[in-house]
């Protein structure tokens, strides 16, 4: 079998010293990290093909769980890995697998089909192009709001740290504020709702 192990290493270890700065993160961020840092695979990646942005997602997925594996192991960092952040945290035996109990029963822990999915590599050496083009579609736009989501939080007036339920809360404010139909300016209004649609994305 095909295996991903001849880049691993490097990945592994800008992706670690990345999160020594940034414990909270996003998978765009790293990825952009691994290019500037020209990781490789990563600094041959043109990320406008569907192909190559595959495959910068699947290896940066693919090495957050092979990490999350090794920390786990030396008792070092849980790693929590979201669809729109990742969080390395301070080891405590309270999150460990081995110590998940209830009412007096050791509970099975679940296996996450995403972890499964990325640890096999057999994904990013066998899917075609046509269901990377019907994956991608939606990470991509993701991926591309990422770059305008810290402007769409300025126009909203809102902090980095804003979540989803913020930005709606606010938006409704501001839009019905500088709404045209009731003496707002339709090119403030418009930038309100374009930020919006940006950071539906950032927050899918």
């Amino acid at each position: 079998m095909q295996t991903l192990n001849p880049y691993l290493a490097p990945i592994l270890s800008e992706i670690h010293c990345f999160l020594d700065k940034h414990a909270l993160t996003n998978e765009h961020s790293l990825i952009k990290h691994l290019q500037n840092t020209a990781t490789p695979p990563f600094d041959h990646f043109r990320l406008s093909q569907a192909k190559d942005l595959f495959n910068a997602h699947f290896l940066c997925m693919h090495a957050l769980y092979q990490l999350k594996k090794q920390y786990a192991q030396a008792r070092q960092f849980h790693l929590r890995i979201h669809a729109v952040q990742v969080e390395r945290i301070a080891f405590t035996t309270e999150h460990s697998p081995e110590n998940v109990i209830h009412a007096g029963f050791s509970q099975v822990v679940q296996t996450d089909p995403l972890e499964a999915y990325y640890l096999n590599p057999k994904h990013y050496f066998e899917t075609q192009e046509d269901e990377i083009e019907a994956m991608l579609k939606s990470f991509w736009q993701g991926y591309l709001a990422q770059d305008q989501k810290q402007s769409s939080l300025d126009i909203l007036n809102l902090p980095k740290h804003a979540d989803a339920e913020m930005v709606q809360q606010q938006y409704r404010r501001l839009a019905q504020k500088h709404h045209p139909d009731k003496g707002g300016c339709a090119q403030r209004f418009n930038e309100i709702r374009e930020a919006k649609t940006v950071l539906d994305r950032c927050f899918k």
